[in-house]
C-alpha cells in the first residue's frame, strides 16, 4: 500500500522529468482511494456478518413464533426479541448503505479531504451507535434466548433450573463480550484509527 511519504518521494522524480501536474493529483487520488478502500472494507466484512446473524435470528423468532404462538410466554419473549433487533437492523442498513454510497467525484483537495471526513464521520457514528446500544441488546437478547431455550428444551424451565440458567447466562455474556471486543477492534476501531491518521497526513 502506497503512503503519503512514497508519494512525496514520486513527485520530486516527476519534479525532475518537469512531468505535468495532472500525474501527481491522479497519484494522489490513487492513494486516497486505496487506503479508504482498505478501511472501509474491514467495517463492510462485520456488516455482511452481523446482516446475516440478524437474518438468521429472525428467522428463529418468527418460526418459534408461529409453532409455539399458543404459549403467551414464549410468544412474547419471542416478539421482544424481534423489536429490539429492528432498530439496530434500520441503523446498520442506513449507514453502511451510505458508506458504500461515498464516491470520490473531484480529483481536487477539497473533495478527497471530504470523501476522507465523510467515511470517518459514518464510521464513528455507527460505532458510538453500535456501542450504546449493545449495552442494551445483548444482556436483554440473551437473557430471551436462555429463557426461551430452557423453556423449550429444559423440563420445568428456568424457574426450576435457576442455577442453570444463570451459568448458561453468564457464559453467554462472558461469550459475547469476547467476541464484540474482538470485533470491535478488528472492524471499526483499527479502521478509524487508520482513517484519522490518513485525515492527519493529507491535511
Amino acid at each position: 500500500m502506497k503512503t503519503f511519504d512514497d508519494f512525496k518521494q514520486q513527485m520530486h522524480q516527476m519534479e525532475n522529468k518537469n512531468l505535468p501536474k495532472a500525474i501527481e493529483v491522479d497519484g494522489l487520488v490513487h492513494i486516497v482511494k486505496n487506503r479508504v478502500k482498505n478501511n472501509k472494507n474491514k467495517a463492510m466484512q462485520y456488516f455482511w456478518a452481523s446482516f446475516v446473524l440478524q437474518l438468521i435470528v429472525y428467522a428463529l423468532l418468527s418460526n418459534t413464533i408461529i409453532k409455539y404462538w399458543y404459549d403467551s410466554q414464549i410468544l412474547s419473549l419471542s416478539i421482544l426479541g424481534l423489536v429490539l433487533y429492528i432498530p439496530f437492523t434500520v441503523v446498520i442498513m442506513v449507514k453502511f448503505k451510505k458508506m458504500a454510497a461515498l464516491r470520490l467525484k473531484e480529483n481536487n483537495d477539497t473533495s478527497m479531504e471530504s470523501y476522507i471526513s465523510n467515511h470517518l464521520t459514518l464510521l464513528k457514528s455507527f460505532f458510538r451507535f453500535k456501542r450504546n446500544y449493545e449495552l442494551i441488546l445483548i444482556p436483554l437478547s440473551s437473557i430471551i434466548g436462555v429463557i426461551i431455550t430452557f423453556q423449550l428444551f429444559v423440563p420445568g424451565g428456568v424457574s426450576e433450573h435457576l442455577h442453570g440458567a444463570g451459568i448458561t447466562l453468564a457464559i453467554t455474556l462472558a461469550s459475547c463480550y469476547a467476541a464484540i471486543k474482538k470485533e470491535n477492534t478488528k472492524n471499526f476501531k483499527i479502521p478509524i484509527d487508520n482513517l484519522t491518521q490518513l485525515k492527519s497526513e493529507f491535511n
